[in-house]
């Protein structure tokens, strides 16, 4: 189940999602880049590869910006 980026909260504000709001950011980074290489006619190996990377230190940075302060 996805949450969603803003949520109401008990005061009548809006809390956002830190996480999901992160990784949407690193998503569309992630598809620029990969577009980026594929019209520099890069081999779709490294693409993937590329890809799967940036989408592992996305999912890295967001969860440890996403974690409560204790």
């Amino acid at each position: 189940m996805a949450l969603p980026l803003l949520s109401l909260s008990a005061d009548g504000g809006f809390c956002v999602n830190w996480f999901n709001l992160a990784l949407v950011g690193w998503i569309i980074l992630i598809a620029a880049a990969a577009i980026a290489a594929y019209m520099l006619h890069m081999p779709p190996i490294w693409i993937a590869i590329g890809t799967l990377a940036l989408l592992g230190i996305g999912v890295i940075s967001a969860v440890g910006k996403s974690k409560p302060q204790v």
